[in-house]
């Protein structure tokens, strides 16, 4: 069977620039990049067009995150940035052209600032931070929200994200309230999540984090890191950039890259990526470079590999009854 590939995209939403205001509010650091030009406030929405055009021509699958209420700019209810037909129309063209091939999923409610469910106004401390001195009992309602606001939205959340490291420090608590979140929501027993990053650990499969009688919960890690990121701090667009930066993931030839040392150590290659990371801060030369890396894949690795979404990964997953490797720290430490 060939190797499981997927595109792991973190941080999707509309109109929002995400990561503008998690660097300001979250970090307190001055939203520019690292050459000093200015963030944009916004990502349009004929963003997720070209994207979709990209990973439509290369048949890419995986999962793609939406943030519900981006730094608190409006929610998926309501209208984002006060405009809820810009915002309806960014989540129904999400779900026609990328349902079926990514999977859907929140990542936190802000990806910003924590929301204090019971007054409805925000503690001044990010939603990662404060997910680390949780249990279940709060965790649960706030994952509970972020899947009500797509359900309502119409989209099918089959899995979540976190935010950062959100949970990692209490991961047990984290899953429990996962499972009874997911449950709670859309009445799904088997779901899936992404916390881990195993960029270090090329071997590195999902394994599964929880599971009764009903059901089960998969952990799904990528095993990349995120190349285009570095885009958003250049001004750069030459097609020699571009390049260099697809080789960081594949050469031409499909010889070297981090994708062929994942395959090369028995791993499945889980593509991470951030949506302002392709979007480069209005210049989209992420987004070039992972078109050229779908290219490569579909000239050098199309018998070795195969695209799947997050679901695929998880079924197959829990058909070989993966378990956690003994690299990571255990969940009861």
């Amino acid at each position: 069977m060939p190797t499981p590939l997927a595109l792991f995209v973190d941080d999707p939403c509309p109109l929002v620039h995400v990561y503008r205001f998690h660097k300001e509010h979250v970090h307190g650091e001055p939203p520019t990049t690292r050459d000093g030009r200015p963030l944009l406030d916004e990502i349009p929405n004929d963003f997720l067009d070209a994207f979709c055009d990209v990973v439509q021509r290369f048949g890419m699958r995986g999962k793609f995150s939406i943030v519900p209420a981006p730094a608190w700019r409006g929610d998926l209810r309501s209208g984002i940035n006060g405009d809820l037909s810009a915002t309806r129309w960014w989540v129904d063209q999400a779900k026609r052209r990328l349902g079926g091939t990514f999977d859907f999923c929140p990542e936190g409610i802000t990806h910003d600032l924590t929301l204090d469910l019971g007054s409805g106004k925000l503690l001044p401390v990010g939603e990662s931070v404060w997910s680390q001195s949780q249990d279940r009992g709060s965790l649960t309602p706030y994952l509970a929200w972020q899947l009500g606001a797509l359900k309502e939205a119409g989209i099918d959340a089959t899995g979540v994200t976190s935010p950062w490291v959100f949970g990692q420090s209490v991961e047990r608590e984290y899953i429990a309230a996962m499972v009874q979140a997911q449950r709670q929501v859309y009445g799904r027993a088997s779901s899936w999540y992404f916390l881990h990053m195993l960029q270090g650990k090329p071997a590195s499969r999902p394994w599964i984090a929880y599971q009764d009688a009903e059901g089960s919960l998969v952990s799904i890690p990528t095993v990349t890191e995120d190349v285009f990121w570095k885009t958003i701090d250049s001004p750069l667009q030459a097609t020699r950039y571009v390049g260099e930066i697809a080789d960081e993931l594949l050469s031409a030839d499909g010889r070297t890259g981090q994708i062929r040392r994942v395959l090369d150590a028995g791993g499945w290659p889980v593509i991470l990526t951030h949506w302002q990371s392709l979007f480069s801060n209005g210049l989209r030369t992420g987004l070039a470079a992972l078109e050229e890396v779908g290219r490569r894949v579909r000239a050098c690795l199309s018998s070795e590999c195969s695209w799947m979404n997050a679901s695929q990964i998880a079924e197959l997953a829990r058909n070989a009854g993966m378990s956690r490797p003994s690299y990571l720290p255990p969940l009861d430490r």
